[in-house]
């Protein structure tokens, strides 16, 4: 049951023990005071009004004495009425017997009813008083709206004092969406929230700064790697040899790719937001980039779901976008059908929704949320033997970010991938 706790969120769990704390005091405090209105004053007031009663006027006077208008009635014990009577008598008698100061007090009709033996005589006072219900109705009224009002009250403290999980929540996200500069309000903190939100925020700018350095380094690399690799391309044409020429051509191909793709992705990470969209046709568009391919994999099926005739986009990365998402399932794909979609979504129409679906070697699930990082190799060997970088799916979550959309790799191991990209307002025009 403990283990439980832990899927509840902190409010909820203050807010469930203030809610059985009032019940608790509620409650005790309602059962004390059905004691204190029912029991005590009700006997001893009785008790010392009849013992009044009774001691201090004759029996001719005190049928005349008045308790809230109502008068004292006497019987003989002898001469008890034996024909129905809104009297219970039995009930008295035996309420006499066994009461200790012998002055019963029994609830009848609806009203309190209290009697005591004088000589050979019942004395009953009828319809005493009445009910607790009616008696005590104002006082409960009033414990009942005070445990709403503590309630209510607890409620408001509780979300003022859990408030700064809520800070930290939207930190959190922001910081997995990728926004680094996203810094805690330390002014919605307080205590030792304070403290933690300083620390988050110094942990952050620190990350920051590790992140900007990375940029740095991998938009330092392709200019610095280009000058030799021109000496290069000029002392390859000096080779003879068509075998040698060949291997030392795909390589340097192969590099200036690598380049290219980290020149691509900085430069779009740099401009996000303000790509250059323009007019795209959609079914002549996809199906050039899905003929390209077909002349070295012709299991590949291209879907259209929409109709419409063109979408706003960045061609050309729209265009890398793909290539990239198909030769991968080409390459894991194990020579088995691989379906290109490219549909409407229907909950937001102006969304465009392109996935590429393959039946391969898959991706264990501990590993998709690292796909999309620059570098990653999910496996060292088969990545050289493919021929990968651990560029593409970098590149691909860059491009989809950069037209204000997402992308998202749903894979099970032995059974196929299927990488989608969701690029909002495709269908809207922008210039």
């Amino acid at each position: 049951m403990f283990r439980n706790f832990a899927s509840y969120s902190v409010f909820t769990l203050l807010l469930l023990n203030t809610l059985a704390s009032t019940i608790v005091v509620a409650l005790v405090s309602i059962s004390a005071l059905q004691r204190v209105a029912d029991e005590h004053p009700r006997r001893y007031l009785s008790k010392t009004l009849f013992q009044y009663v009774v001691d201090t006027f004759p029996s001719d006077q005190q049928g005349r004495v008045k308790v809230n208008g109502l008068t004292f009635e006497f019987f003989p014990l002898a001469a008890l009425p034996t024909t129905q009577s809104d009297i219970p008598f039995d009930e008295l008698l035996q309420g006499v017997r066994q009461d200790p100061d012998g002055i019963p007090i029994i609830f009848h009709d609806g009203r309190y009813m209290a009697a005591v033996i004088d000589g050979d005589t019942l004395v009953v006072l009828p319809r005493f008083g009445r009910s607790l219900s009616s008696q005590a109705w104002v006082l409960v009224s009033v414990v009942v709206v005070t445990v709403l009002t503590v309630l209510v009250l607890n409620i408001l403290s509780i979300r003022h004092l859990t408030k700064p999980f809520s800070v930290f929540r939207r930190a959190v996200q922001n910081v997995d969406n990728g926004n680094l500069s996203y810094r805690v309000p330390i002014n919605k903190t307080y205590g030792e929230f304070r403290d933690l939100a300083n620390s988050f925020n110094g942990m952050l700018e620190r990350l920051e700064h590790v992140n900007a350095a990375r940029r740095h380094m991998l938009l330092a690399i392709p200019h610095e790697v280009r000058t030799p690799l021109a000496r290069l391309k000029v002392r390859k044409d000096m080779i003879s040899e068509p075998e040698i020429h060949e291997a030392i051509s795909r390589d340097i191909n192969a590099l200036e790719e690598i380049l290219e793709t980290i020149l691509q992705t900085e430069r779009l990470q740099s401009q996000e937001g303000t790509i250059k969209r323009s007019p795209v046709p959609v079914h002549s568009f996809f199906q050039e980039i899905v003929d390209e391919f077909r002349q070295q994999y012709s299991d590949l099926d291209l879907v259209v779901k929409t109709d419409e005739e063109t979408f706003h986009a960045d061609a050309f990365s729209i265009s890398l976008l793909m290539k990239n998402l198909i030769s991968n399932a080409i390459r894991y794909g194990r020579e088995r059908p691989i379906t290109v979609t490219v549909a409407q979504q229907e909950r937001e129409p102006d969304t465009l929704v392109l996935s590429v679906s393959d039946q391969g070697t898959g991706i264990p699930e501990s590993q998709i949320p690292y796909m999309t990082e620059p570098f990653w190799r999910l496996d060292e060997s088969r990545q050289r033997k493919s021929g990968g970088y651990g560029l593409g799916l970098y590149l691909c979550d860059t491009i989809s970010k950069s037209h204000g959309g997402q992308l998202i790799v749903e894979s099970k191991v032995d059974e196929g991938t299927t990488v989608t990209v969701t690029l909002r307002e495709a269908f809207v025009s922008k210039q």
